[in-house]
């Protein structure tokens, strides 16, 4: 190990300190937060000073195997690459590319700070995370909504491959339903992604609309946004129109239960869908919750929900 953080949190590259410094800090795993000490082998490196691999077996093994792929393929890589204050799980010179495969726990905020040192120093990043659960849906942890929104898919390895998620629908706080992709070794290594259409199923969206509409409705947003004005108006979730749920990716900005955003929009809409009007309803809700958000995101959203409330019209 490469990195570690100190008493106030700053990282720490043991490349760019004296020994004898290193050793008089308090260090500790940005990993597990457990104390580490500087050990001087064939080259200098942390190691924990109690039980913990700073990597699981996993994620050694992927390693391992990722850089097997391109040696085979003909590609030079590096293994626990060190560049400026970054540290890669490998790197591949020719293209200043990173790759980091992420199985530990991560912030949102980690995962930014990171990605804003690469954009200083000119490099790419291909993120790798795991999917427990396999299948379309996914749980966004921590640092995934994040590069979703920043890359547009997310890598995961699921059921022993690396699988390329796209087209991110969210259907609750924390979860989405994507478009799945297999990936070659040159799609992966590309800078820019392939274009990959949506694959959708209606049946499935429905049974994930319908076993929200069956379950206790205990909503996030206050009771004055949402649930007091729907119980006034005579409504609750069995009885909601099929459009006030429908796939919309670019809720995902959102930090809020898409639904429930559809809802409470609904109703100051009283069912009443336009252009102008769904913005300045999106608009007033956004500001009652103390949420912004930029313009051309807010554009983009409006042009979104029209496009699926017309599909939807089509087929209801």
């Amino acid at each position: 190990m490469f990195e570690a953080i100190d008493a106030s949190g700053k990282r720490i590259m043991i490349h760019r300190f004296p020994i004898h410094e290193l050793k008089a800090m308090s260090l500790r795993c940005p990993y597990c937060l457990k104390p580490l000490r500087v050990r001087q082998g064939r080259r200098p490196h942390f190691a924990h000073i109690s039980a913990c691999s700073g990597e699981s077996s996993v994620h050694m093994s992927w390693k391992k195997r990722i850089a097997d792929s391109l040696i085979n393929a003909g590609i030079q890589v590096e293994i626990e690459w060190v560049t400026g204050e970054r540290r890669f799980d490998l790197w591949i010179p020719e293209q200043k590319l990173g790759i980091e495969i992420q199985r530990s726990p991560m912030s949102a905020e980690e995962w930014m700070r990171r990605a804003l040192l690469d954009a200083k120093q000119e490099q790419t990043v291909r993120w790798i995370g795991f999917h427990p659960s396999h299948g379309v849906t996914l749980r966004l942890q921590g640092w995934m909504r994040q590069a979703f929104l920043q890359n547009d898919y997310l890598d995961l390895i699921v059921e022993n491959q690396i699988r390329r998620f796209r087209h991110p629908v969210p259907f609750a706080k924390h979860h989405v339903y994507c478009t799945v992709q297999s990936l070659s070794l040159s799609d992966f290594l590309s800078t820019e992604p392939s274009s990959f259409p949506r694959k959708f199923s209606i049946a499935r969206w429905q049974g994930i609309v319908h076993r929200y509409r069956r379950r206790p409705f205990y909503p996030s947003l206050p009771p004055r946004i949402l649930k007091t004005p729907l119980y006034q108006a005579g409504l609750h979730l069995q009885n909601l129109p099929s459009f006030v749920f429908l796939p919309i990716t670019r809720l995902l900005f959102l930090p809020v239960h898409p639904f429930e955003f559809q809802i409470a929009v609904f109703l100051k809409l009283k069912g009443r869908y336009t252009s102008i009007h769904l913005e300045h309803a999106i608009n007033q809700l956004l500001y009652q919750l103390n949420l912004s958000i930029e313009r051309d995101l807010i554009d983009a959203l409006v042009r979104e929900w029209m496009e699926r409330i017309e599909e939807a019209n089509k087929l209801f």
